[in-house]
């Protein structure tokens, strides 16, 4: 099979690095030229993007020893540090296999009791509000969030510290992913790139161009270190069992920058994610008032009225449905990025060792050959019974050993907002607004999503 080769010239590649939707029509551009595969060439840099679920199970499932994650994350480990999204190795082997039983389905359900405290508080809030009100709903998701994962997971409040903590890692988020580009089309110095989590942090804070990320990473330091200190100790949730961890061969605690390492990925993972498909849910409900009536009346038949459970949230099936189809046409991980640690074979064409592979998840999401009518909101693809594409086909918690431990966690949380919210509110899309979506490490609405908030009688 004949290999695609795209090159893209000095403009076009500075102009791919900073908005959303130029990226964007480049990969349309190379989805359309080719059955899966195609290598970019553009000035020093070249890199493979892929997309088809075929390659995408080589990738991330039976040839995933040869596939590493990207230097990119070495960047992103900047502001989260070394935790279960940027860590490799024997690090990585050792921090999942403490973390992730912590999230199987058989334990999910101690958590929903948080996760509806912490949303009947922000109920509580919105029912302050005067019908017709404005709100954005993105902002709003954020804060929500941030205070469910803290309730949940650290038995903190965070409503409290999400002025604080949203705006810096906002900003470090931004600023990583225009580092991570740069890095793809550019290709510095591995050891450059691998060194450069421990080289920003060493460095002066009045360092030219650094004093910004000092901010970021003085702000999250602080905020991790009140919720260390004010943890009861013995605690069950998840920061209890990291700080109660133990090296089976030494005996050792984990150690406290670890620690730190681990709750800023799932302060970080835990609500960014969850957030953002939730925005572009909102968005979606209103723009589809059909789906949201589907949505409100399967919530009454339900719970009439009361608060949900656990239990209750695999009877919501509409309701989940409706947020993984936000998920498919916005998935907040819109592209993963890997490194071929060793050459490999696709489609007959051979990739060196080191060469970037870029899985444009948003596309893969929008294959026509895979998903019919690909751009259309429609939940109906998620309803149990109906017909799924193939494994690879829907990429929004990542894939492979790798996938998002806290998957399950997620969907029941959004869930449970999703219900509790519309008992209450309907919101409707501000007249005029113009919704973007903004690539940082996440799929965001650049802008925000302005809403006009209506009380339920």
């Amino acid at each position: 099979m004949t290999l695609e080769t795209v090159r893209i010239g000095r403009i076009q590649r500075l102009k791919a690095l900073f908005t959303f939707q130029q990226v964007l029509d480049r990969f349309e551009m190379i989805s359309d030229r080719s059955s899966g595969l195609v290598k970019v060439e553009g000035g020093r840099a070249s890199y493979y993007v892929v997309w088809e679920p075929e390659l995408l199970e080589r990738i991330l499932v039976t040839h995933q020893h040869l596939y590493v994650k990207s230097a990119q994350y070495r960047l992103l480990a900047v502001v989260v540090g070394e935790g279960l999204l940027t860590s490799e190795g024997e690090l990585w082997t050792s921090q999942r296999r403490v973390i992730q039983p912590m999230f199987a389905k058989r334990h999910l359900g101690r958590f929903a009791e948080h996760m509806t405290d912490a949303i009947g508080d922000f109920v509580r809030v919105w029912s302050t509000l005067d019908d017709g009100d404005q709100v954005d709903a993105a902002t709003a998701m954020n804060t929500l969030t941030l205070d469910v994962v803290g309730r949940a997971l650290f038995g903190a409040e965070l409503s409290g510290k999400a002025a604080r903590l949203g705006p810096v890692l906002t900003s470090g988020l931004r600023a990583g992913v225009r580092a991570a580009r740069l890095q793809l089309l550019f290709d510095p110095p591995p050891w450059l790139v691998e060194k450069a989590p421990g080289l920003v942090r060493r460095a002066p804070s009045w360092t030219p161009g650094l004093r910004w990320i000092h901010d970021v990473l003085r702000t999250t330091d602080e905020v991790v270190e009140e919720i260390i200190a004010g943890h009861p100790e013995g605690s069950d949730d998840l920061l209890g069992l990291l700080l109660a961890a133990r090296d089976p061969e030494t005996g050792e605690a984990m150690p406290r920058r670890q620690v730190r390492d681990e709750l800023m990925t799932f302060l970080l993972a835990g609500h960014e994610t969850t957030a953002n498909g939730l925005a572009w849910l909102w968005y979606l409900l209103a723009t589809h008032p059909e789906v949201r009536d589907r949505v409100c009346d399967e919530v009454e038949d339900v719970l009439r009225g009361r608060v949900p459970t656990a239990g209750d949230a695999d009877k919501l099936v509409w309701t989940a449905a409706a947020f993984q189809e936000a998920l498919r046409l916005y998935p907040p991980a819109w592209s993963i990025v890997r490194t071929t640690a060793e050459a490999d074979t696709l489609n007959g064409h051979e990739i060196p060792a080191g060469t970037s592979i870029v899985i444009p998840v948003y596309l893969a999401h929008r294959n026509p050959r895979l998903w019919p009518d690909p751009d259309r909101f429609d939940p109906r693809r998620f309803l149990p019974g109906r017909s799924q594409p193939p494994r690879f086909a829907y990429l929004p918690f990542g894939g492979g050993r790798r996938i998002c431990v806290g998957a399950g966690f997620a969907v029941m949380e959004a869930t449970l907002i999703i219900a509790m919210l519309v008992q209450r509110f309907r919101l409707e899309l501000r007249e005029g607004a113009e919704v973007v979506p903004e690539a940082t490490v996440t799929l965001r609405p650049r802008n925000g999503i302005p809403m006009t908030l209506h009380k339920v009688v």
